[in-house]
């Protein structure tokens, strides 16, 4: 082959590889189960070596909240669709999904929080917080699944 030829062989995978990287993953289906009587902060720690995977059924991952509102997890979701059956009397407010990854891009962890409770208790949380660290998401609408 001559130079030529190479040259548009090297722009076509280039080319090829930078498509293909580009493209949008779909979003990972989660459900979250809340157990009744369930209030106050979640969290799940995401990619922790060691720890158990995610319960997946068919295409969707299940997280189940459980009494300590604190989870660990191997499995690293990068992007979530979440939806919630919550048995719990309370709402979902500030859902926030994070992920952590080096400076090429790479994840390597991540975490999911919320609240559940009622939008007073979720402000009252957020006061606290504000004066010492943790969700920083200002009220909203609950996300409500049942």
């Amino acid at each position: 082959m001559n130079r030529k030829a190479w040259s548009i062989l090297v722009c076509l995978v280039f080319l090829v590889v930078a498509v293909a990287c580009s493209k949008n993953r779909p979003a990972q289906k989660v459900v979250v189960e809340i157990p009744s009587g369930f209030n106050g902060d979640f969290l799940l720690e995401m990619g922790v070596k060691g720890a158990p995977p995610l319960v997946k059924q068919d295409d969707t991952y299940v997280v189940t909240v459980p009494r300590s509102g604190k989870a660990i997890t191997s499995t690293l979701l990068t992007n979530s669709q979440p939806s919630f059956r919550n048995s719990s009397d309370g709402a979902v407010w500030g859902y926030s999904h994070s992920v952590f990854d080096t400076g090429d891009g790479i994840p390597i962890g991540g975490k999911i929080e919320f609240f559940v409770g009622t939008k007073k208790d979720y402000e009252a949380e957020q006061g606290k917080r504000n004066h010492s660290e943790g969700f920083s998401h200002p009220p909203s609408t609950p996300v409500v699944d049942r």
